[in-house]
């Protein structure tokens, strides 16, 4: 009778190696702990790969430790056993998910539950890192990631977000220990030196009485973004319920910050008709029933062509900020209207006197 055969037990936390039954070419199997099962609390484990010896998986288990706390080197650890190294760098690249992968899985479980615009500008920095979106993530070194930011021609602001989003992917790579903490280096990428925009500059006072002259729907929602500095979708999507017209007129809006979030914007006497109209119009809940895209497309860009004007529908928020500085606009109440954030002052409240001083603020616009 053939005694059977007895192995050396294995460090705890350091993996195990178990016969699998029948006849194979490589019966032994190469096992580490992945983590717990959180209903049951019992390991989980997954294999490194399998061998025709016991003592092949063993080495590589060791490998997979040494290498795994950075105790040996890729070099090292190949020159020590090449055949089982490289074995266990394929089993182990079969279970690392891709840049996009990681991607998708962190837009389910946290990118698509924030606000509407927040998640459409992550769609739009992932689109940025095509280039590495099929490289396993513990594949892309520091220097892909500066050459991909280097070479990218977007704004400093699409960047600033790009490296947000490139540190959620690899937190989360951490998390699940597909990388170790050391190669998260997002933080060491460089945006390159920030340059003031020149795409955007304020209306003049020539092209507001150019607007106010031409009289069109469109060019009273330009007048009244002019007027009120608030961003494109706080007005489309403003609702009347949130519009008073009184003495004092003003509406609640605000999107996008924390600052600019529920916050008073007063009307100028001025736009007060333009607004009136546009409700009188609506038959929704809306004051405007334009979208986003339809209203800069076909409204705003067609205007601005016949007009012969060369501007963006940001630059109605610039031509506000521009005309509170010319009319000597208190700057807390200037901040306050465009949803800024302060750190040298807080309004928690609006009273009616605080709605009072901001509308007379606001009418010390002059129309030229």
């Amino acid at each position: 009778m053939a005694r059977k055969q007895t192995f050396k037990r294995r460090p705890n936390k350091a993996g195990t190696v178990v016969k699998l039954s029948g006849k194979r070419r490589k019966p032994y199997c190469a096992k580490i702990t992945a983590g717990r099962d959180q209903i049951t609390g019992k390991q989980i484990q997954k294999s490194i790969g399998t061998y025709e010896t016991w003592e092949e998986a063993d080495d590589a288990l060791t490998l997979y430790r040494l290498n795994k706390r950075k105790m040996i080197s890729d070099q090292e650890a190949m020159s020590l056993a090449p055949a089982t190294y490289n074995k266990l760098i394929e089993q182990r690249n079969k279970s690392i998910p891709t840049f996009k992968e990681i991607y998708d899985l962190v837009y389910e479980e946290d990118l698509c539950k924030l606000a509407t615009n927040t998640t459409k500008g992550y769609i739009n920095a992932v689109k940025h890192f095509k280039s590495i979106y099929n490289i396993k993530i513990n594949n892309i070194s520091l220097a892909m990631l500066q050459d991909l930011f280097d070479n990218d021609s977007t704004g400093h602001g699409m960047k600033s977000l790009m490296k947000i989003l490139c540190a959620k992917i690899f937190k989360y790579a951490v998390i699940h220990k597909y990388i170790n903490r050391d190669d998260d280096y997002v933080e060491y990428i460089r945006l390159g030196e920030y340059k003031e925009s020149t795409l955007h500059y304020a209306f003049t006072s020539k092209e507001i009485k150019t607007l106010i002259n031409d009289g069109s729907l469109d060019a009273k929602i330009v007048l009244i973004y002019i007027f009120t500095g608030v961003r494109a979708n706080e007005l489309l999507n403003l609702p009347k319920e949130n519009i008073t017209i009184s003495e004092i007129s003003y509406f609640v809006t605000g999107i996008k910050t924390t600052a600019g979030k529920n916050r008073i914007v007063p009307i100028h006497d001025f736009i007060k008709p333009f607004i009136i109209e546009l409700m009188d119009a609506s038959k929704k809940e809306t004051i405007i029933n334009y979208s986003y895209d339809n209203f800069r497309r076909r409204h705003f860009s067609e205007l601005m062509k016949k007009l012969n004007m060369k501007h963006t529908l940001h630059d109605t928020r610039d031509t506000f900020a521009t005309l509170c500085q010319e009319n000597n606009i208190d700057i807390f109440i200037r901040k306050r209207i465009l949803g800024h954030k302060m750190r040298d002052i807080t309004f928690d409240t609006y009273t009616t006197t605080v709605i009072e001083t901001l509308c007379k603020e606001v009418n010390k616009i002059k129309i030229p």
